[in-house]
């Protein structure tokens, strides 16, 4: 591992090396007037979601880290400020680069492991908990389907939303592209077809994973106040599904719903303060 770019008494960022090149990182050390409470390992969203959901991201290690956990935020390979293009980047490298980080967190002593994924970085979590065995999993409106997260990247494609005569119409007619060319582009970043097909084939349901605890926040509904939705609804049933699945492997599967629409689908800058309170009311106290 490389020195630290600078040093402050709370975030070092730094960079990893790490198969192939290096991984950009920031490390939250612990509060030191607190009791230390564990590490926190921050496994970020898909494609342009990553820079919209930095502040986000940012605002929350840095609370985690005032609660005394030890955080480490950490760009997998081809995205963020890591080396590599977009297009490079593949599910079992970041598996790898998960591993690096928490083996980096598991040398500073600092405590159980809480595996923080958001968005497709929840499905990645979940799918790296059988190798990293974390005391418990946090998953910020998450992605519990591979496939579902590329179909709605596909659909942010200018084909769909503005389609041209004899063009594409669908995520199948995209994909069909995908099939022919190897790599297709959307909205600047450009997918090829082994990590589609790795991302496609990860789904929750089908995943085995160790003994810990889950907890899912999710915004499904409208308004506060306003009575549950269909897909409110769905999104219950669907954690309640899984917990009835895992729980003989001893997982603990807890479900938050939040009130308010998620925003995923817009541009600029993304944040959800009712989602970053109702995290650090839960982890202020013992999440597992």
């Amino acid at each position: 591992m490389n020195a630290p770019l600078l040093t402050t008494p709370r975030v070092e960022p730094f960079f990893f090396d790490a198969r192939p090149g290096t991984r950009f990182s920031l490390y939250h050390a612990p509060n030191p007037q607190v009791a230390p409470r564990g590490a926190i390992l921050y496994v970020h969203p898909f494609a342009e979601e990553l820079n919209r959901t930095r502040r986000m991201a940012a605002q929350q290690s840095r609370a985690f880290a005032a609660l005394g956990y030890a955080v480490l935020q950490i760009d997998l390979f081809g995205c963020g400020d890591s080396c590599g293009e977009f297009n490079a980047g593949r599910w079992q490298i970041w598996h790898d680069d998960l591993l690096l980080a928490a083996n980096w967190l598991a040398e500073r002593d600092s405590g159980p492991l809480t595996l923080w994924g958001m968005r497709l970085g929840g499905l990645l979590a979940l799918d790296a908990a059988a190798r990293l065995r974390p005391r418990s999993v946090l998953l910020w409106q998450p992605f519990m389907s591979g496939r579902a997260c590329i179909n709605e990247f596909l659909r942010m494609s200018p084909q769909l939303r503005n389609p041209a005569p004899g063009g594409p119409r669908s995520t199948a007619a995209l994909r069909a592209q995908l099939a022919v060319h190897g790599a297709i582009e959307v909205g600047g970043y450009e997918v090829a077809v082994p990590l589609v097909k790795a991302v496609d084939a990860c789904d929750a349901a089908g995943l085995s994973l160790p003994p810990c605890t889950v907890h899912w926040f999710a915004q499904a509904g409208g308004p506060a106040g306003a009575p549950v939705g269909a897909a409110a609804s769905k999104t219950a049933a669907s954690a309640a599904r899984l917990a009835a699945r895992w729980a003989p492997a001893g997982v603990k599967l807890h479900f938050h719903p939040l009130d308010g629409a998620p925003g995923w689908a817009g541009r600029g800058e993304l944040d959800i303060p009712s989602l970053r309170a109702a995290t650090c009311d839960l982890f202020s106290g013992d999440p597992a």
